[in-house]
């Protein structure tokens, strides 16, 4: 008898455990809601109009900066690859100015640590997650992102919105970001 409770509740365990939906209260959603209610402002940009030369499986270059996004699915590295999310995005239209290992060893330490805290020719995408909660319609998509700097230890976390006029409740991802435009973004916190 007490073999038999065992494994009912076993099997119990292992049916909560899978059966658990997302909600609001979860870690991933507590600043993005906010943000999207509060700070949102529809603004359409352009996609990226250079060079986007795909190195790799995880790295992507436009023109003179460079995108890595490892640990990510096919169907979200066509945000990038279409150029849809871009570095200038982040870090703004600034030509990137990279030092040289002998430059870089005359720099004092504190000079170091600006140089790389005011890099803008390499990002790194960390977490990448799809805040379905927050998807008003099937037209939009949110998302948010982690986004790792070189020389900086800790990301910061982005929320961004992606819009296809086009979609309805059958449009599959891949079709969804083939015809998506960005029309949302903004920076949140540092993770730590």
């Amino acid at each position: 008898m007490k073999k038999i409770l065992n494994i009912i509740i076993v099997l119990f365990s292992f049916g909560t455990m899978f059966s658990q939906n997302e909600n609001l209260n979860q870690t991933k959603y507590q600043f993005a809601k906010n943000v999207f209610e509060k700070e949102y402002l529809k603004t359409t940009y352009e996609k990226f109009d250079g060079k986007i030369i795909i190195e790799n499986e995880t790295t992507i270059k436009y023109d003179e900066k460079t995108l890595i996004i490892p640990n990510l699915k096919n169907e979200f590295k066509l945000i990038f690859t279409k150029g849809i999310f871009y570095p200038n995005i982040v870090t703004g239209n600034q030509i990137a100015e990279v030092k040289t290992k002998i430059e870089l060893e005359k720099m004092t330490e504190n000079e170091r640590v600006f140089y790389n805290m005011t890099r803008t020719d390499s990002l790194t995408i960390g977490n990448f997650d799809e805040l379905t909660l927050l998807n008003p319609n099937y037209q939009t998509k949110r998302f948010l992102i982690w986004i790792y700097r070189k020389g900086m230890a800790n990301p910061t976390e982005w929320y961004f919105e992606l819009q296809n006029i086009k979609a309805n409740e059958k449009t599959n991802l891949i079709e969804f970001i083939e015809n998506a435009e960005l029309t949302f973004i903004k920076k949140g916190t540092i993770i730590i």
